[in-house]
């Protein structure tokens, strides 16, 4: 409940604002803030850290004349602008006004005329005394307002620079497991030859040439699913980069002929303690924390509207007039208050300050929803790799096997101990092993990348929270 202060000068209306209380898992209220960390990752370039040179050059095309980031900043300029205004209006308004005026009037019924001539200058002043802190908590709004749309601005960049690096590690993926399937095309094809020409001889049936014929087709099937794939990516990244399709390409292909997963790159370990400053430091938490520390000031200011105002005024008027010949000069000054005050306005007033708490209300709710958003996607993200690296040593061990079997295959091939078909049969088993390390090793970079994205703040950075937001929380002095 709001319990109004003494409504003398210069004071609130309502207690200072403090942080609503949030729900954190247990394990992140203490995981201990200073923990240390396989790997630092700074704020800007923190995608170099995946030695990936596509990535970096689509990156910094993506991060020039970008227009969600032009937005965003304008949105940024909007803000800061209102803050700069309302922190205007607490001041006070000097103004100045000059007037200029001249007449010639003819003087009886002669041919004489009589020149006239008179100015005046002066300045006025004007100030509004903030006994209730109208003006202080409108200036607080759009402070909070500012930061609001500063972590906006942070977020929409790190979600450009995320959503390149993973299409970017999503296309070298495709565009090696196209080659992959590539290869297996070209062993079905010798396989489908072989087969027929053992019909010829009578040593299999004709349904075994049937059955390599529809594996074959399947396979090119695949391919042309995975060449959509393929395209649709550039698409992606087109649209995000502003490059063209064809320069893309010319970044991302690399050796297609590479026989394992080495050409995605891997990301550096990292493995971070959540503290609660994490979120802290979440641009969505801290967007959605300061626009309720806005709605709440914005309570005090509806309360206000409805209490008296007062204006000084102040005026100061220097004048002269010429006529006849002769000239004559006076300056005049005034100062005075003025109080208004709403006597009758049927109930609007108290429908504001209504209607300002419930948007408090609303501004917690939102805020819990950005928090319980946060948690579940760090969460997922952290099961993600998880999942990716041990992804990778499974695929690893599986790879290593049937290299060591189509070693093997090669050389009974060549002996004469086994067909060309089996010979087949084991370089296909390897391309498949290679696909599976192919598929865990871009899932474990962009895991990473996810998890960058969802915790949403460099992580060694992770206790450096807005003073403002700390202070509030701790209940130090008014935000």
């Amino acid at each position: 409940m709001l319990v109004p202060f003494a409504l003398i000068g210069g004071c609130t209306l309502q207690p200072a604002y403090q942080r609503p209380t949030l729900d954190l898992p247990g394990a992140w209220s203490n995981a201990p803030a200073e923990a240390p960390q396989p790997a630092t990752v700074e704020r800007e370039g923190w995608w170099a850290l995946l030695g990936d040179p596509a990535v970096d050059q689509l990156v910094a095309a993506g991060l020039h004349d970008n227009p969600t980031l032009a937005e965003a900043a304008a949105r940024v300029d909007q803000a800061r602008a209102v803050a700069s205004v309302e922190n205007a209006r607490r001041k006070p308004s000097l103004g100045v006004t000059a007037n200029l005026s001249g007449a010639r009037d003819r003087a009886g019924s002669g041919s004489a005329t009589v020149a006239q001539a008179s100015g005046d200058v002066g300045a006025n002043l004007a100030w509004e005394l903030d006994l209730w802190g109208r003006l202080r908590e409108t200036a607080t709004v759009a402070r909070h307002r500012l930061t609001a749309r500063t972590a906006d601005a942070e977020a929409a960049r790190l979600s450009i620079v995320a959503e390149i690096a993973d299409t970017t590690l999503a296309l070298r993926a495709c565009t090696l497991i196209h080659a992959i399937r590539e290869r297996d095309i070209g062993s079905r094809e010798v396989e489908v030859k072989i087969i027929r020409a053992r019909l010829e001889f009578g040593y299999v049936a004709p349904v075994a040439v049937a059955t390599a014929q529809s594996n074959l087709a399947s396979a090119r099937t695949e391919r042309i699913a995975q060449e959509e794939i393929c395209r649709r990516l550039v698409d992606a990244l087109v649209a995000l980069s502003g490059l063209d399709a064809a320069t893309i390409l010319w970044l991302l292909p690399g050796d297609t002929r590479a026989q394992d997963a080495m050409q995605m790159p891997a990301p550096p370990p990292f493995a971070p303690a959540l503290p609660a400053t994490i979120l802290l430091g979440h641009p969505g938490v801290v967007a959605a924390e300061r626009e309720v520390a806005a709605r709440w000031s914005e309570i005090a200011v509806a309360r206000a509207e409805r209490l008296p105002r007062i204006d000084l005024t102040a005026l100061l008027t220097g004048q002269w007039l010429r006529a006849l010949g002769s000239s004559d000069s006076y300056a005049s000054g005034s100062i005075g208050a003025g109080v208004t005050a709403p006597l009758f306005d049927g109930g609007a007033g108290a429908a504001n300050v209504r209607l300002a708490e419930a948007a408090y209300r609303e501004a917690v709710a939102q805020l819990v929803f950005a928090l319980r958003t946060a948690i579940r996607d760090i969460e997922d993200a952290l099961a993600a790799q998880q999942s990716a690296i041990a992804r990778i040593e499974t695929a690893g061990e599986a790879l290593a096997a049937a290299r060591f079997t189509l070693s093997a295959s090669e050389a009974r091939w060549r002996a004469g101990s086994i067909a060309q078909l089996e010979l087949e049969e084991a370089r296909r088993q390897s391309r498949r092993a290679q696909e599976s390390a192919v598929v865990a090793a871009a899932d474990r970079a962009r895991a990473w990348v996810a998890l960058v994205r969802r915790t949403g703040t460099p992580w060694q950075d992770a206790g450096r929270v807005p003073a403002d937001i700390v202070d509030s929380g701790n209940g130090k002095g008014r935000q």
